[in-house]
């Protein structure tokens, strides 16, 4: 009996571990995909300045 509740135990802290780790996984895709969005704007407005720039002159 406390050999299967030891493995018990075991299963749902691998299981705890795993739902955590994708979590973390999750935020730290997101943090990535929010820099390269920042990335994206940045590079389009240097280009729409740019483009202004050349109409003014």
């Amino acid at each position: 009996m406390n050999g299967f509740l030891f493995i018990a135990l075991l299963y749902l802290l691998f299981i705890f571990l795993f739902a955590r780790e994708v979590k973390l996984d999750h935020k730290r895709h997101l943090a990535a995909d929010r820099l390269g969005d920042e990335h994206i704007l940045r590079e389009v407005g240097r280009f729409l300045e740019e483009k202004r720039l050349e109409n003014k002159i």
